[in-house]
């Protein structure tokens, strides 16, 4: 998987989250192509950024239990051969 993907993955699975839209742990990793555990891997991803991440029984949903951001910005560039000696120095 490349570095993009997993960004969006992570936009998703963040955004399901906003949304309260997960389901249960099973169903949420069924719903993103992932082994449960896989799942809780991304899951401690987002804590790490210190996201208030809770799971309601109940609700049987995921949750952020205070407002909760996750921006992530990238860009991309290609370099040409020529471009890529200058500032190698070759």
């Amino acid at each position: 998987m490349s570095f993009i993907e997993k960004i969006e993955r992570m936009k998703r699975i963040h955004q399901l989250i906003c949304e309260e839209k997960t389901g249960s742990p099973v169903a949420f990793a069924k719903k993103m192509l992932l082994s449960r555990s896989q799942l809780y891997n991304e899951l401690e991803i987002i804590k790490g950024f210190d996201a208030p991440l809770k799971y309601c029984k109940k609700r049987e949903s995921f949750y952020y239990e205070t407002s909760f951001e996750l921006i992530v910005h990238y860009s991309l560039s290609i370099i040409k051969d020529e471009e890529r000696k200058e500032i190698f120095g070759g």
